[in-house]
């Protein structure tokens, strides 16, 4: 049997591939693995995989591990299609492929999609496609375990599609919790989030009236992170973000879904900021960008210092 595994996720194609061959353990205890990639050794590939037994009949069983044929010239693709076109229904082999084949007509591939036993593919994870990985890397590792919406929208924002960091997370997050409901608190305790993100947190310290913290939040950022021009860019860019989900909630747009798919945000984004309308009135976020734009040209005048610009921005929005 021949078994396709490929796709654009790398990090789940290298994790298919050594689960089958433990699975192939598993079943032929005796058995032989003959392991052969083609990107590092690209010459004689058939000669290869027949000394390696994969068209014979041997007492023991035998797997051979082609890797990465696609790289192969279109002449050794096409003297290796001929070859698969030869072996028996007892043969064994495992085809891989964890970058992206050409954009022209690769024989090997379109063979093997026509012709192999199994095909697996593995493309980059959607969004929330990520969250359903991320919780189901929890239960490998405890059933004690639950993943709450926010937690999962922040990992997702975070880290996007990338399997390889969800999965490490996963196995942290799973360590430090032990057992119970995994909330954005414990994730942020592993993950750094992003500028906006924490101006987005001062932004709620606002809301809480707790100006103090705000303050604080935005002086953090603008020390590690650029200076107060660059945290006053922030704020604007997240502020113009409430504008746009506040234009969507005032025309009937009142579902998280519903928002993102009529401005593209991410999920966790949208949620987030949508939570906030209710504070957020259209006149409060005019008035802030008219304060902003005053403030960065009386900073940029050297009328006034970096701090004292964050802390009038907190006391009057």
């Amino acid at each position: 049997m021949i078994v396709l595994t490929h796709g654009k996720d790398a990090f789940r194609v290298v994790r298919r591939r050594t689960e089958l061959r433990e699975a192939f353990r598993k079943k032929y205890p005796d058995g032989t693995i003959t392991v052969l990639d083609c990107s590092e050794h690209p010459e004689d590939v058939v000669s290869q995989i027949a000394s390696a037994g994969a068209g014979d009949l041997f007492a023991s069983k035998r797997l051979v591990d082609i890797r990465e044929a696609c790289t192969l010239s279109d002449d050794a693709q096409k003297e290796l299609v001929a070859y698969l076109k030869m072996l028996d229904d007892e043969s064994s082999l495992l085809f891989s492929e964890t970058t992206a084949p050409p954009a022209t007509k690769n024989p090997v591939l379109a063979y093997l999609k026509k012709h192999a036993g199994k095909v697996e593919v593995y493309d980059a994870l959607k969004p929330n496609e990520a969250e359903r990985f991320f919780e189901a890397e929890l239960k490998k590792i405890s059933k004690e375990i639950s993943l709450s919406r926010d937690a999962g929208q922040f990992i997702v924002s975070a880290i996007g599609s990338d399997s390889a960091r969800l999965a490490s997370l996963a196995e942290t997050l799973a360590l430090y919790k032990g057992k119970g409901e995994i909330f954005a608190e414990d994730v942020s305790l592993f993950v750094t989030p992003d500028p906006s993100t924490r101006v987005f947190d001062a932004l709620d310290a606002l809301l809480a009236d707790d100006r103090g913290r705000a303050v604080s939040i935005l002086l953090r950022e603008a020390r590690s992170g650029g200076g107060v021009i660059k945290v006053f860019g922030l704020i604007a860019w997240q502020m113009r973000e409430l504008f746009r989900v506040r234009g969507e909630y005032d025309r009937g747009n009142t579902r998280r879904d519903d928002i993102v798919r009529a401005t593209g945000m991410k999920p966790f984004v949208a949620g987030k900021l949508l939570s906030r309308m209710g504070q957020f009135p259209l006149a409060r976020l005019q008035s802030g960008l008219s304060l902003l734009a005053l403030l960065d040209l009386d900073l940029k005048s050297g009328r006034i210092g970096d701090e004292l610009a964050l802390a009038l921005f907190v006391e009057k929005l």
